[in-house]
C-alpha cells in the first residue's frame, strides 16, 4: 500500500478550514475571493497584530469582521523556566483552559500543542488524565495555540519551527481537528512549517496511525509506549485493553511500510514501576526488527502513586537498551519548577490554587 500523498493546498479555501465563521461572514458580504485569502495570510503572518491593523482590508470589513476575532482564546498564566521553557495557560471563551508549551533549543523552537480539553483515555501517571475529559479542540483553537506562541516569539526574534502534538489529549482521538491542523500549519501561505518538523504522538490508536500515513506521510508518528509487555502496559495504560501491543505494533508497522518514516517511542520511567533492566531487554526484543528510536523521559512528578526514577536506574535501563543496539536518547528534563508536565496547570486551575 502507498499513501495517497499531500492534497494540494490550494483546492480548499484555507480560511474556512481555520475559520469558517470569517469565511462565511466575507462571503456574505460579497467579497471577493482574494479577501478572503488576504484575512488568512494576516493572522497567519502576523500573529501579534489585530486584524484591524490589515490595512489592505477596507475598514468597514475590518468592522464588520472585528466581532468575530473576540472568538480566541487567551494566555490566562505564563510560566518562564531559565530562558528555554515557556509554559502557557489558555483559556476557551467558553471557560475551558489548555496548555501547550514552548520549548527553545539553540536553532529550533518546538511548541507542543494539546488536541482536546482534558483526556478520555486516563493514564495512571498522567495528570491530564486526573482531570478527565471535557470536549475535543476545534481546528483553529490547536492553531491558535501555535498563533499565541509565535506572537510571543516574534518579541525574541523567534518562529515556531517544530510542532508537536504531545500536549493534552489523544490526537486520533480527535482526528478531523488535528488533520485540519496539520494541513494548516505546513501551508507555505500562512505558518510554514515543514512537514518534517511535525509530530504526533498516541498511545496507539491504529486507525489514527494508518490515517497519518495515508494522509501525512512526511509527518513523524510518536508512539507513547511506557511498557514492553501488555501486562504492565493495561496497568499504565488501560486503553490498551482495547489497543493491545500486537495491534498497535502491526499498525506502526504498517505505518513504516507506506511512508519508511523512523518511529519514535515514547517512554516515561516510572521509579520502581517499569526502569527495571530487564524491561529495556523486553523492550529492545520488542524494537530489534523495527526501524524506531526510543525517547526516554524521567517522569514529572504529579502527585499520586508514583515516583521518579534514581539517576542510578535511569542510566542502567539507557546502557541496556545500548547493549542491545537500540537507538536511544535521554530527554532533557525541561520545565520542572514550572510545573511543566503535562495538565499540571489546568489541574491547579480547576482547584482554584492559580
Amino acid at each position: 500500500m502507498k499513501p495517497s500523498g499531500r492534497v494540494p493546498f490550494f483546492d480548499v479555501d484555507p480560511l474556512s478550514l481555520y475559520r469558517p465563521d470569517l469565511s462565511a461572514r466575507l462571503q456574505a458580504l460579497g467579497a471577493p475571493t482574494y479577501r478572503r485569502r488576504q484575512v488568512y495570510e494576516h493572522l497567519m503572518r502576523h500573529p501579534s497584530l489585530p486584524l484591524e491593523a490589515c490595512t489592505t482590508l477596507p475598514a468597514a470589513m475590518r468592522a464588520q469582521l472585528g466581532p468575530l476575532m473576540e472568538r480566541r482564546p487567551r494566555i490566562e498564566q505564563r510560566l518562564d523556566d531559565t530562558g528555554q521553557t515557556t509554559r502557557l495557560l489558555l483559556a476557551m471563551p467558553d471557560g475551558i483552559a489548555v496548555e501547550s508549551v514552548i520549548m527553545r533549543y539553540p536553532g529550533r523552537t518546538t511548541l507542543c500543542v494539546s488536541t482536546q480539553a482534558g483526556c478520555p483515555v486516563g493514564c495512571t501517571f498522567c495528570a491530564t488524565g486526573a482531570i478527565g475529559f471535557t470536549r475535543n479542540l476545534r481546528t483553529d483553537e490547536i492553531i491558535d495555540q501555535v498563533r499565541l506562541a509565535a506572537a510571543l516569539l516574534e518579541q525574541e526574534g523567534r518562529r515556531v519551527t517544530n510542532v508537536v502534538f504531545m500536549g493534552m489529549g489523544e490526537p486520533f482521538l480527535n482526528r478531523e481537528s488535528v488533520f485540519g491542523a496539520l494541513r494548516l500549519l505546513r501551508d507555505p501561505r500562512g505558518l510554514r512549517v515543514r512537514a518534517r518538523g511535525l509530530s504526533v504522538s498516541t498511545v496507539g490508536i491504529p486507525a489514527g496511525i494508518i490515517e497519518l500515513a495515508q494522509r501525512e506521510p512526511q509527518v513523524n508518528l510518536a508512539l507513547s509506549l511506557h511498557a514492553p509487555n501488555d501486562e504492565l502496559r493495561e496497568r499504565l495504560l488501560p486503553i490498551n485493553r482495547k489497543y493491545p501491543l500486537a495491534a498497535v505494533l502491526q499498525a506502526t508497522d504498517t505505518h513504516f511500510a507506506m511512508t519508511h518514516r523512523k518511529l519514535l517511542v515514547e517512554y516515561v520511567l516510572l521509579g520502581g514501576v517499569n526502569d527495571e533492566p530487564a524491561l529495556a531487554r523486553q523492550l529492545s526484543q520488542l524494537l530489534r526488527d523495527r526501524v524506531a528510536a526510543v525517547n526516554l523521559i524521567s517522569w514529572n512528578a504529579t502527585g499520586g502513586p508514583f515516583r521518579a526514577p534514581s539517576a542510578r536506574a535511569v542510566a542502567a535501563f539507557r546502557a541496556e537498551l545500548q547493549r542491545q543496539h537500540i537507538d536511544v536518547a535521554l530527554r532533557a528534563s525541561m520545565g520542572h519548577s514550572i510545573q511543566a508536565a503535562c495538565g499540571q496547570l489546568v489541574g491547579r486551575r480547576a482547584r482554584g490554587r492559580g
